[in-house]
């Protein structure tokens, strides 16, 4: 067959093309865009806009009833939705302790004691924890130093060598602990003195003592490091996809996959 210009062709030219399908397309769901989900952490709910429209290219998308969009199931219109894990709730408080001894042997002193992080068990029993761990916890409003009187203190006895001199236990002030917390000591010196010069004349039975105990409060346990957050599992990719985070075990083993999907 051999092919030659339209002109030399009596008969009309057949139609390159012709309209198909001329009845109206159906109806369908669409879903507008999910919102924020509804809590900042821990299980919530997300949601969007679902409605039943026209899909005829003819005439603008017009609304329309849900029954006209039956042929299909109808899009869920919020579904469950997790930022992340909430922190546990765990039973943190301040624990007030009890006075400690007085800041002085005798006379008028100070008296003091100190407010500690604590979480209590469930036996009831107080774990005291570094003091940032209650920092979301308020304080209680309770007085921490009061004043503390005692018996009056002695005289200072001496012990005469001349009838113009008299010697004395004279002591300086306490060395700084030796420890912050877990017992420690303190430690001064004693000099027996005269007009402020070295003296034998003191009796030594009643040398005050060179030496304390301080700081006998206990320590607090060292802060333990969070669990890294990974996947354990190979698979992990799937549990978000099945909105299954909100499970303990899960959400535990796939950690990594959860906290980088709002399923």
């Amino acid at each position: 067959m051999e092919t030659v210009t339209d002109t030399k062709c009596t008969q009309p030219v057949p139609l390159r093309r012709q309209t198909c399908n001329p009845h109206s397309c159906p109806p369908a769901w669409s879903a507008g865009p999910w919102s924020e989900c509804s809590r900042k952490c821990g299980k919530g709910l997300k949601k969007r806009t679902v409605v039943c429209k026209s899909t005829n290219s003819t005439l603008r998308a017009q609304v329309l009833p849900d029954g006209s969009c039956l042929a299909e199931p109808k899009p869920k219109p919020q579904e469950a939705c997790m930022v992340k894990l909430c922190q546990k709730n765990r039973k943190l408080l301040w624990f007030v302790s009890t006075w400690r001894e007085c800041s002085v042997t005798c006379g008028k002193g100070i008296q003091k004691r100190l407010l500690n992080c604590a979480e209590k068990d469930v036996a009831g029993k107080y774990k005291e924890l570094a003091p940032k761990r209650c920092h979301h916890v308020q304080k209680p409003a309770v007085q921490l130093e009061r004043e503390c009187n005692l018996a009056a203190c002695p005289r200072l006895v001496t012990h005469t060598v001349t009838s113009s001199a008299r010697a004395g236990w004279y002591s300086s002030p306490w060395s700084q602990c030796t420890v912050t917390c877990g017992g420690g000591v303190q430690a001064r010196s004693v000099q027996c003195l005269a007009h402020g010069m070295p003296s034998s004349g003191c009796l030594f039975h009643q040398k005050p003592v060179m030496s304390q105990a301080c700081n006998t409060n206990f320590c607090p346990e060292p802060e333990k490091k969070d669990v890294p957050c990974k996947d354990y599992f190979n698979r992990c990719y799937l549990v978000p996809q099945h909105g299954v985070c909100n499970h303990k075990f899960y959400g535990k083993q796939c950690c990594k996959s959860c906290s980088q999907s709002n399923l």
